[in-house]
């Protein structure tokens, strides 16, 4: 695997300072862990971040006392190794005279906040979108590490594939491509694979089964890998020998529409924008309702965070967003058709960063 660029997480920081001023928000507290690796680099299962005026601190327990050091060095965040009743001290000090606290309600349990409400007398401040827009657009290293990811996502199944014509259970072929991820140098799989064939293949989110592959199944495989905590995201669609003309037929519409849907991803563009090329496209066939979720959703540090893309979605696309765009058609008794890449939005358009070919039978 190819060498990583290092994280500027000072930027986080210093960006995170000025959506706050502009938001007048005086301190944030974060208790997530996928938002406190975003900030700081600490990776432990239990710690809070609070920004305040005096500086930003991460506040955890003695099992971290090395691991917090190690992982924010050289980082402007105060560590503070403490009894919760010391971090609670803490922040009554440090919050004495602030007007309010901030919260993103999405990441934050009723118990933790009703606490925090009796702890402090101050306002607590709604910030849905404070971190959540800011982690939308990736850097170059958060690129590298999801775009090391697609390359072994792609090289896994590129070596396991011919194993489909064997008969394999969905669960033997599943575990397969789980492995081959993990010797490739996945630190983990980003969700657990879905290896679904048959009629299964007509449940979007199917888990693998004892059902054997064989010939004239469409099976539906959707993995990720993850790299440096950053996931991958793809699903390709095969027919195993000789399948039926319906269900070609349908691969190719999904394999169309998801080409259109791609084609359309590019800054400035709304999300549901991109849903609409998808969805319509499959509506000329009379397949529109068999399209059964949204057409695609960020990637990065979780498998699924914003943007969104669906009916629905508020969201207009950026450069340097990764998302997902993954049409599908899903036919009860029969199977189906799922085709999903990542890609990462350009200045211009975007590029695929799965780029496993669209072959329709094994």
């Amino acid at each position: 695997m190819a060498d990583l660029p290092s994280i500027d997480r000072s930027q986080r920081l210093r960006d995170l300072s000025d959506t706050m001023a502009n938001e007048s928000i005086d301190s944030f507290y974060i208790s997530d862990e996928v938002s406190i690796r975003w900030i700081s680099g600490f990776t432990g299962s239990s710690g809070q971040i609070l920004v305040s005026p005096s500086g930003t601190h991460l506040m955890t327990d003695s099992r971290y006392t090395d691991q917090a050091t190690h992982e924010l060095a050289g980082m402007d965040i105060a560590v503070r190794v403490e009894s919760p009743l010391e971090h609670l001290k803490f922040m009554k000090s440090e919050l004495r005279g602030v007007a309010n606290l901030a919260l993103d309600p999405q990441r934050i349990t009723w118990d933790e906040a009703q606490r925090l409400k009796a702890e402090f007398e101050l306002a607590l401040m709604p910030a849905p979108n404070l971190l959540s827009d800011l982690r939308k657009i990736k850097d170059d290293s958060e690129i590298a590490r999801i775009e090391t990811a697609a390359e072994i996502a792609d090289s896994a199944l590129t070596q396991v594939l011919a194993e489909l014509a064997a008969e394999p259970t969905e669960v033997e072929f599943a575990r397969l491509l789980d492995y081959k991820m993990l010797e490739l140098g996945a630190a983990s799989l980003s969700f657990e694979t879905i290896c679904a064939s048959g009629p299964n293949a007509a449940l979007p989110h199917a888990r693998p089964s004892s059902r054997v592959i064989t010939s004239g199944d469409p099976v539906v495989l959707d993995f990720g890998a993850v790299v440096d905590g950053y996931h991958s995201d793809m699903t390709r669609t095969f027919l195993i020998g000789d399948g039926s003309d319906e269900l070609l037929r349908v691969m190719d519409l999904v394999t169309e529409a998801q080409a259109l849907g791609c084609e359309a991803i590019k800054p400035g563009v709304t999300a549901s924008k991109v849903d609409y090329e998808c969805r319509a496209h499959l509506g000329r066939e009379n397949l529109s309702q068999h399209f059964l979720h949204g057409t695609g959703h960020g990637v990065g540090l979780e498998i699924h965070e914003a943007p969104w893309i669906n009916s629905r979605s508020q969201d207009t696309l950026g450069a340097n967003q990764v998302v997902t765009c993954e049409p599908g058609v899903y036919l009860p008794g029969v199977g189906g058709v799922r085709v999903e890449d990542t890609v990462l939005i350009t200045q211009t358009g975007c590029r695929r960063l799965t780029k496993f070919p669209k072959v329709s039978v094994v």
